[in-house]
Order: C-alpha cells, then structure tokens, then sequence
C-alpha cells in the first residue's frame, strides 16, 4: 500500500513536476506526435546557485513539496523511444531515438503557475536538433537492460545508459534493482521552454510506474546504483554536492503530443 501510495504522488512529478491536471483548455489543439517509449527518470537535489542561471526570467526554482520526490529540484529522464509517429499515423523520421532529457520545476512569481522547464535534450538523431525546445544536442547515446524473473515473481532489472557529447564529455548510469508491479497512471502536462519561455506543449500520457527509490518515502529496492555527469555545461550541478532523491522505472509510456 505504501508503495502504491508513493508511485502516485511520484507521478506528479515524472509528468509535471507541478500541477496535474485533466481539464481540458478552451482553446484550440492541433495533435502533432505520438510516442512509445520505456524510461528511467531521476530526482535530484543540485545547488540552486548554478541550477536558477537555466530559467528565464521571471520564473524560479520551485522544488517538489511533498511525496516521494520531495525538495527535488533537477529531473533527468533517460528515454528509449521504440516509436514516434504524426498525427495520420505516419512514422516521423527513423520513427525511434534515445534521449537523455534535464528538466528543471518552476513557478511564476506573478501568475503563480507552475511548469517544467526543459534546460537541455541530448538525442541520437542529428536531424532531430535543436528540437521543438530549440535545445537539443546530438550526442551518442547507448543503453542497455536486462530483466530476470520467474512464475509469479517481479525478479530483477537493470540499466545501464552511457550518453558522449561531441566533446566527450560524459552521462553514466547503472541502476541494478528488484522490480516491483508497476501502477498505471495517466495525466497532462505543459513543459515549456528554456529558450524561449512562452513556447510550450501539451503532454497526454498513459504510463507505468516502478518506483525503485524514494529517500523521502523510504523506499529502496536498489541494488546498484552510479550515476555520473562530466558536462562541461552542468559543471555547477553536478560538483559532488548533487543528491538523488527518487528513482523510477516506466517500463511503458505512451504519450500524445499537442500544440496550443
């Protein structure tokens, strides 16, 4: 029950990192992309100092309040996208990529809204930069994963995701944990961007949740765990002081993408 319980508030912040909502906005949509993918996501607490020079003027830091990720202010999602495809069905590009993604909660101070801000996006795929963000990188990314079980038990998991930028500057992570069953959730949110703050999307999302840890509500089903960032640009974020918070695994998530 307690886990169950954590995988749902946790949800807040895999989708938002802000409000959830499923009301609909008055105005017009235009559906423009679908999406398949499995992920792994990461909370963290890094120094404010060197995270508040990534947001645009006026918003600020706004740190998730409670639940399983609680005083996280950094999320980096490691996406496996298995497929993409337009509005018609059509498969977009390649129709796959892996992507490593760093997204920051904020708040205005004025409207009092809440939103992810997405500071960087690394993809595989060079046709894909900068992005509809306008912050994509390219960069050679690989994983791998592995998953044991039997009958009825959950068993066990593992990942291992290596990102280089052009530079060869490095993202590392290896995560060996005991699966657990996955809570299916849905909601909606707006992630904006770092460059141009008043351009955002529209995120519907159907997923599974696998919390694996959460210092906050006490749980650890972690049995390896190394995470790594040699970014020159993250230099401030990453200098050792970095805290995980919460581990998720999201072994589906399906998304649809719209434009307001």
């Amino acid at each position: 029950m307690v886990f169950r319980y954590g995988a749902m508030l946790l949800f807040l912040w895999v989708t938002a990192i802000g409000s959830l909502s499923v009301a609909r906005p008055a105005w017009a949509e235009t559906w423009v992309e679908s999406n398949v993918d499995t992920r792994t996501a990461l909370a963290l607490r890094v120094g404010e100092a060197g995270l508040k020079t990534w947001l645009p003027a006026p918003w600020q830091i706004d740190p998730v309040s409670a639940g399983p990720s609680k005083g996280a202010n950094l999320s980096v999602f490691f996406v496996d996208r298995l497929l993409t495809h337009d509005a018609a069905g059509k498969v977009l590009g390649a129709g796959i990529d892996r992507i490593v993604a760093f997204v920051i909660p904020a708040k205005h101070p004025q409207t009092g809204e809440s939103a992810p801000f997405v500071i960087r996006v690394f993809t595989t795929n060079p046709q894909g930069v900068p992005g509809p963000y306008k912050n994509y990188v390219h960069a050679s990314i690989r994983r791998e994963q592995t998953q044991q079980g039997a009958n009825l038990e959950p068993g066990t998991g593992g990942e291992q995701w290596e990102l280089r930028n052009a530079a060869g500057d490095l993202v590392d992570l290896r995560l060996q944990y005991q699966r657990g069953v996955p809570v299916r959730t849905t909601g909606e949110s707006r992630p904006h961007s770092a460059v141009d703050p008043s351009f955002f999307r529209i995120y519907r999302v159907d997923q599974g949740l696998d919390v694996v840890r959460s210092i906050p509500a006490g749980i650890d089903r972690v049995q390896g765990y190394q995470f790594r960032v040699t970014l020159t640009e993250f230099r401030k974020l990453f200098d050792g002081s970095e805290q995980l918070v919460s581990i998720a695994v999201v072994p589906w998530y399906l998304r649809q993408v719209y434009l307001p």
